[in-house]
């Protein structure tokens, strides 16, 4: 899909700020009152921070992330990426924020809208192509940096930004509306339940009462990684704070009465759909020794505020040991069953509201897509031409100051043909402005290496592999992405040289056990006129294909072997990224979570995607 002419594209770090540091000069005095954000205070239904708590400097000074008023905040750790908890800081006492380090933390620069930029990382096409990059094992996997480093972001002018986020902080305010009703549904529940059954302290009306460990026996849920829900699943998923996924299997046929055990939606309480799956984030009921009805008994759980009960060790934590002995009415069955029926009632118009939800949800989804491409605000860009075209200088003079490849369409250049592309065609300079850092500090260390050296980098010779990753001058430029670089290191190196910054040859090494040669892989720099010989070949390919009738597609692919490998599938590899040549991402028209064997099975799906030929696909990996 094309950007609008007076739109540019800009890696993410080239228009905000990642994870910035608190200077030095800039830190307050250790008394001074702060906003400290655990990551519990991020509502991820409304992405905003509702239960944020004050802390003095001292004690958030270390082990914390800090940011300021209007950054935005990214949860980078599973599953809460996945559920979307992000939010931009506000109203930050004494205008410091500090929170858990599982944020990324996001601050614009002057090209960029602090909304904006939440709209753009809150999409759920964001989120999942975020969680293709995952790294790390079992429950802790995370979102690195060096994924935002290379994500690209269309970029409107402020006045556009602006008027997408006015049109979507108006579809978010029917959200706020549909959490409104969900408080006012549970306060007339409460209500009812008074009405009818009468307050349940003071129990004007005489029923019994009982402990809970003579009503009910409770259960943990099983666990469930994140990784296993499913987009397309049918079965809901229930944890501490309700419906939190899908899944294509289900524990229980019946509904079960579940009870949150753990973090901030500790005590909560709410029963499930039948044929569903309950995690170990939370409690539920697997027997009752007398007549319960299952409507009443949530009512009065919510009612008995059993959060009061948790454990605070570490963080609120319920068992079914301390609520064992807390009391609740227990009313006769006729009234239990009155009660019911008036919520019954009610549940009719809760079936009126999700079938609304999910319009809505499907709604936003396309309304969102549409806004940070351009579609939505086409008729508002022709109304303002004359101002955003202004605009559009401005903001194209400030992504040039700040190292930015533009990505403004320039209508002089149109007309150009091959031949005069080759020879006014610049050096390549401004691909390293496109490098995640990781690939600009590798290329370096690479580059003073051989030079150093005077040799080439023979990668698959594993003793002279392993001193180039041990060399202090190498571990000194990578020491802030881990320990272990070997694997990250030599695909880093098969990137440079698939964008032609280093150049990849064969050398032959003779094994002196069996006297025979074999020709290894292996990396050098590159000579002087080496230096625009990826530019014409990309320009010959042009200049070959333009003259044939059947249209052919070249993509770059960003493969993982290493996530294939932890899954039990060594030798296959997922893909992370799928990019035409214009740096446009086309992700979508592959299956992420799928393990593919080779390149020529991703070409098939891609060109099925398509809806071409195999043959007009073209593959590059890097």
């Amino acid at each position: 899909m094309k950007l609008p002419e007076t739109w540019a594209q800009a890696r993410l770090t080239d228009v905000c700020e990642l994870n910035p540091r608190l200077l030095a000069d800039q830190r307050p005095e250790d008394e001074t009152t702060v906003t400290f954000v655990p990551m519990s205070a991020v509502d991820e239904h409304r992405g905003v921070i509702d239960k944020a708590e004050e802390r003095t400097f001292a004690e958030v000074a270390k082990g914390y992330s800090s940011f300021r008023e209007h950054d935005v905040l990214f949860a980078k750790v599973t599953p809460c990426m996945e559920n979307g908890k992000a939010a931009i800081a506000r109203n930050l006492k004494n205008g410091f924020g500090f929170g858990s380090t599982e944020f990324h933390v996001l601050r614009s620069t002057e090209v960029v809208l602090p909304e904006y930029l939440f709209s753009f990382i809150r999409q759920k096409a964001f989120r999942t192509r975020a969680a293709s990059a995952f790294v790390g094992t079992g429950g802790l996997q995370r979102v690195p940096p060096d994924f935002l480093s290379r994500v690209k972001i269309p970029l409107p002018t402020l006045p556009e930004q602006q008027r997408i986020v006015d049109v979507l902080q108006q579809a978010e305010k029917l959200e706020k509306l549909r959490h409104e009703f969900d408080e006012l549904l549970a306060r007339v529940k409460r209500q009812l339940f008074i009405e009818i059954i009468g307050d349940p302290f003071t129990n004007p009306l005489g029923h019994q009462k009982k402990p809970l460990g003579q009503l009910i026996k409770v259960k943990s849920g099983d666990f469930l990684p994140a990784k296993d829900m499913a987009s397309d699943g049918v079965f809901k998923v229930y944890g501490g704070n309700g419906v939190n996924g899908l899944h294509n299997h289900y524990m229980f046929d019946e509904r079960k009465v579940v009870i949150g055990r753990v973090g901030a939606y500790c005590g909560a309480v709410h029963h499930t759909d039948p044929k569903s799956w309950v995690t170990d984030n939370a409690l539920y009921i697997s027997e009752t020794f007398e007549y319960l009805n299952e409507y009443y008994l949530v009512t009065a759980l919510q009612l008995a505020n059993l959060n009061r009960y948790a454990g605070q060790a570490g963080q609120p934590l319920i068992s079914a040991s301390r609520i064992k002995s807390v009391e609740i009415l227990v009313p006769s069955k006729s009234i239990q069953n009155a009660y019911a029926d008036a919520v019954l009632a009610l549940e009719k118009l809760v079936v009126t509201k999700e079938k609304a939800e999910r319009q809505f949800a499907d709604l936003l989804v396309t309304l969102t897509q549409d806004a940070l491409i351009g579609n939505l605000t086409a008729p508002w860009r022709d109304k303002h031409s004359e101002e955003i075209a202004e605009a559009a200088h401005a903001s194209d003079v400030l992504l040039r100051g700040r190292g930015t490849k533009s990505a403004l369409t320039d209508k002089a250049n149109i007309s150009l043909t091959v031949q005069s592309e080759v020879t006014t065609r610049p050096a390549r300079h401004w691909l390293l402005n496109e490098l995640s850092e990781l690939q600009r500090q590798v290329l370096t260390a690479f580059t003073e290496y051989c030079q150093e050296s005077g040799q080439p980098l023979l990668v698959e010779d594993q003793e002279v592999f392993a001193r180039f990753c041990d060399d202090a001058m190498v571990t000194e430029r990578l020491q802030a992405f881990g320990q272990s670089h070997g694997n990250r290191i030599r695909r880093t190196l098969s990137q440079l040289a698939s964008l032609g910054l280093i150049a990849k040859i064969t050398l032959p090494k003779r094994d002196l056990e069996n006297d025979e040669l074999d020709y290894l892989k292996a990396f050098r720099p590159l000579r002087p006129e080496e230096f625009t010989r990826m530019a014409d070949v990309q320009i010959l390919r042009k200049a070959l294909s333009s003259g044939v009738d059947q249209k052919h597609y070249h993509f770059e692919v960003h493969l993982d072997y290493e996530t294939s490998a932890h899954a039990g599938a060594a030798g296959m590899f997922q893909v992370t990224s799928v990019e035409d040549e214009e740096g446009q991402d086309f992700t979508y028209l592959v299956d992420v979570g799928k393990h593919y064997a080779s390149l020529d099975e991703l070409k098939e799906d891609i060109a099925s995607a398509l809806k071409v030929e195999t043959r007009q696909v073209e593959l590059e990996t890097v």
